[in-house]
């Protein structure tokens, strides 16, 4: 029981987190490795890829994504 307390409140921060990435807009992502899924390289950036069905995608931090997200090249896409 001494551990659900702390479980908590690091489980809310996290999908707070979670839904604060979803609402990011779709842009320009620094070039790192090869661009994920949806988007295309154009100089050091990955540029999304017209035809409006690009996900969002973020830089990937360690080694898993946030709830919602998937792993794709170095970076982390949201899921549908």
């Amino acid at each position: 029981m001494g551990r659900t307390p702390l479980l908590i409140p690091l489980a809310l921060a996290a999908l707070a987190a979670g839904s604060a990435l979803a609402q990011q807009p779709i842009r320009p992502l620094p070039k790192v490795g090869s661009c994920p899924l949806g988007y295309y390289s154009s100089g050091s950036y990955c540029v999304p890829s017209s035809g409006g069905n690009t996900r969002g995608a973020i830089e990937k931090s360690g080694n898993s994504c946030p709830l919602g997200w998937y792993s794709s090249s170095g970076y982390c896409v949201k899921s549908r």
